[in-house]
Order: C-alpha cells, then structure tokens, then sequence
C-alpha cells in the first residue's frame, strides 16, 4: 500500500511532456473523427447504396457495431454497481471508470444507429408516432433512460468522492438501480432479434441471457484495458486485487458465453431442421462465413482462458490486457456472425423483383443469395465514432477526475462496513 501512495504522488517525469502527448492524441481523434464525418456526408449525398447492405442483407456493420456498444456499455455499469451491491470492495476503484465507459458506449450506440437509417430526420418518428408493439421503439426508450442515469450516476459519484458521507447513501441507492437497468438495456437488446419468428438463427430463449453474459464479458474487458491505460499513461493505480477480480470475471463470463453458444449449436445440430442447419454450416469450419466461427472460439474464447488460466502465462507483464483485447474481438466477431448471418441466407427463395439489387458480371443476373461486405464509408464512420467514444473517455477521465478512486482515496472493506 505504501509502494501504491507513493506511486500517486510521484509526478509525471518531464521527458514524458505529457502536455505534447494529449495534444497528438487529441489531433489523432480529431482527424478520425473529421474522416467518419466526410463519410456520412458522402452516404447523405448519395444514399445507402454507398454501404454494402442491399435487400437481402439489410443490417450491416452499422447495426453489430451498435449491439457491440450496447454490451460494453451494460457491462461497464454491472461492474461499477458490483462494488455496491455486492459489496465487493476491490472493485469500488472502478466505479466512476466503469460509468464513465458506460455512459460513453451507450452515447455513440445511439449515434451508431442514425447512419443506418438513411435518412436521419426520420428518427423523430419513433417519438412522434411510436409503435408500441416494437422492440425497437423500447430499445430506445430503454437507451434514452440509461444516458440520462448513467449521467447522474457519475455526477453523484463526483459529489461522493467530495463529500462521502453525505453522497454514500444516494450511490449505493444508484447502484441497486443500475444493475437491474443494465441487465433491461441489454434484454431489450437481444429481444430485437430474439423475437424474430421468421428467422430461426434469432428466434431463441436463449438470446437475452447469452446477451447479458456477453455484456459482462465485454464490459470487464473494456474496464480491464481502459484501468490498465490509465495506470500507464497516468497516476491511476490498479490494485492487485482489483487485478484478481476482473481475471476472474472475464474468465467465468467467457465460460458461460461459451457454453450458450455451444448449447444453441449443439440445439441446431441435433434437431436437423434444413434450414437451421444451412444457416449454421455458413458458420462451422469449411463455412464461407467461418472466420468468424474462428475468432470468436479460438482467438477471443480458447487463447484468453489459456492465457489467464495457466499460472505462468498469467502472471507474465500484460497478459491480462491482451486477454482483454482477443476477448473483444471474439466478442464483436460474435454479433458479426448473429446478424449478418442471420441475414445471408433468404427468407424467401427465388423472390420477385431484384433480391440484392446489384447484378453479377458478367451476364447480369441479379444475386439471390445474401452477400454482405462493408465499404469505406462504413468503416469511416464506424471509425469516427470509435473516436467519439475515446474522446468522450479521455476527457471524462481528466474532468471527472477518476485517479481519486485509487487505493490511496479507497477505503477498505472494513471501513465500509463501519461507514454502513
């Protein structure tokens, strides 16, 4: 503990020039960001024919991108409300970072989506005359009250680290609400396609607990890399048992991810309905769409365990981080391979009119079978908003000043068990 104080009160050396640093990563995300902007000009201009999505395939990087922020940001509050709930004093260091993350994914998941609509100025619709009956339109009622809660959440854990003996009561009230809402965003999430009766790749019990699990694996992830970015670049120190804790949830989260996967797998298999099983053969080895198959499993599901749980891997300088990091990539390979593949393969075959709306060379004959790859101009503003998310991070960690909630300023469990 003495080695962590004097940690926090070591300034930044001067050859670091910390000042020039955030400079060039402020210009860095301004020219992402600026790049994400010409593009969606570009597709205003010339309309979503510009993105790889056609009629077959009507949901593309735009939407797996906004399931994959939706995770991330239901994972990062369910960490920052275990500190509370649970009483789980070794994360309670993660509490404004884990809102804080929160309220950023869940700010550019509701960005995420006014690209895909085309038309922008028609989101104003599912306000003006909303259909109750649509998932869509709870989704985002459901996204709207986490913004403004993860909003209050972290002005009143600012006020705590002030005054928290006055604040300790109104936070821990947060918190018990917070987990539960968490876990609603991401249910409601999941039943966008859950509800799917005609697409049976979608039409399962099991998609809002397997998006929940995910969730929490995604959001510990996100928490591990950004704790342990900001104990490089900053005076932020991540304690080891903070350390122990978000191993363990990344490990047990990834087995039960795993094991809801395999169990929807095995379900197709062993049932042998026909047009189940072609979905899922896309996926499988030997499948065009495999390569997600193979990360998701093997770089984001086998090498992270592996790395985590064999002792001498573990311990090793920053295995922890690169766990995190092939876990997100499993992650988003996951909500790549639910909803792309959901749509590659047709409802209907042979359909009248243009099923794909763009011809094949050479003969000219019109696509029937779903084909999706992204442009440039998705990736640019998939990109941009990938920016938005770290600017909003950067600035809320130097404004709201997170580096209080290391050990120094943290009391242990039975301080807070006296303070209660």
């Amino acid at each position: 503990m003495t080695s962590n104080i004097a940690q926090l009160a070591t300034p930044p050396t001067a050859g670091h020039h910390p000042h020039a640093r955030t400079g060039f990563w402020y210009t860095v995300l301004a020219v992402v960001a600026a790049f994400g902007v010409t593009a969606w000009v570009y597709e205003l201009r010339s309309g979503l024919a510009t993105t790889g999505m056609r009629d077959v395939v009507s949901w593309g990087m735009y939407i797996y991108t906004f399931a994959f922020f939706i995770g991330l940001s239901a994972g990062g509050l369910i960490v920052a409300s275990s500190a509370e709930v649970f009483g789980v004093a070794a994360l309670k260091p993660l509490s404004r970072l884990g809102v804080l993350s929160a309220g950023a994914c869940v700010a550019v998941a509701g960005l995420m989506i006014i690209p895909d609509l085309g038309r922008p100025a028609r989101v104003l619709n599912l306000f003006i005359h909303p259909n109750w009956s649509s998932p869509l339109v709870w989704d985002i009622l459901i996204i709207s009250a986490y913004f403004v809660f993860a909003i209050a959440d972290l002005t009143v854990l600012q006020r705590r680290a002030a005054a928290p003996s006055r604040w300790r009561r109104a936070a821990r009230v947060l918190a018990y609400v917070g987990l539960p809402l968490a876990v609603l965003l991401h249910s409601v999430t999941a039943w966008i396609f859950g509800l799917q009766i005609a697409r049976s790749w979608w039409n399962t019990a099991l998609m809002a607990p397997l998006f929940v699990v995910s969730a929490m694996l995604s959001g510990t992830a996100l928490v591990t890399l950004l704790a342990l970015g900001a104990q490089r670049w900053t005076s932020f120190v991540l304690p080891d048992a903070t350390r122990r804790w978000l191993r363990g949830l990344i490990v047990v989260t990834l087995f039960v991810d795993l094991f809801f996967v395999g169990c929807e797998y095995i379900t197709v298999l062993w049932g042998n309905v026909p047009d189940d099983r072609a979905v899922l053969r896309l996926v499988l080895p030997g499948g065009s769409w495999s390569w997600t198959f193979w990360l998701e499993w093997v770089v984001g599901g086998l090498v992270p365990l592996v790395l985590l749980l064999v002792p001498r891997l573990r311990r090793m300088p920053g295995m922890l981080g690169i766990a995190a990091v092939l876990t997100l990539v499993g992650v988003y390979a996951f909500r790549i391979e639910l909803i792309v593949v959901g749509f590659v393969d047709p409802l209907t075959q042979y359909p009248p009119g243009i099923a794909l709306g763009a011809s094949t060379a050479p003969g000219g004959s019109f696509q029937l079978v779903g084909h999706y790859a992204p442009t440039w101009v998705e990736y640019g503003i998939v990109l941009g908003l990938f920016a938005v998310f770290a600017a909003i991070v950067t600035i809320g960690f130097r404004g709201l000043h997170v580096t209080e909630d290391s050990p120094a300023n943290v009391p242990d469990e039975r301080d807070a068990e006296v303070a209660s």
